[in-house]
């Protein structure tokens, strides 16, 4: 649970500092310099890791890693370009929120994992969240 806590925590702060950088900079720029940091920093951990264990990679794991990259990058640059057209309390709530439901129904397709009646409700909870966000988006209020 404590890694679970940092990461909202960083991510919450990243969100911040991204929407500043997007609303004083060009929008991909701000994003190169955002996914650049965020490869350097894994991989200075990372290396040092691997050299001492030995490098036990499969080329699966590889190319789902290239890919998830991928769309990180293209995240990066629409979450930067949304930020800066758009206020954090709607984006936010919408992509994350969105991203929930989303990967949670890929995760039942693609990982064959199975979700709860409690987290069938949480979910439903996001739904009718996202829904108040985008009914509040459409008429301003």
């Amino acid at each position: 649970m404590i890694f679970i806590a940092i990461a909202a925590i960083c991510y919450a702060f990243a969100i911040l500092f991204l929407t500043i950088s997007s609303r004083h900079l060009n929008t991909n720029l701000s994003a190169g310099i955002l996914n650049l940091i965020s490869a350097i920093l894994p991989l200075a951990v990372a290396i040092p890791a691997v050299t001492k264990k030995g490098l036990n990679s499969h080329k699966f794991g590889i190319i789902m890693a290239v890919l998830a990259g991928l769309f990180i990058g293209i995240f990066g640059m629409a979450m930067s370009k949304s930020y800066s057209v758009n206020k954090v309390a709607i984006v936010t709530p919408l992509v994350f929120g969105g991203a929930i439901l989303f990967s949670t129904i890929l995760s039942l397709v693609f990982l064959k994992e199975k979700v709860t009646l409690i987290q069938v409700l949480g979910l439903a909870i996001v739904m009718v969240g996202l829904g108040t966000v985008v009914y509040a988006r459409a008429t301003g209020k």
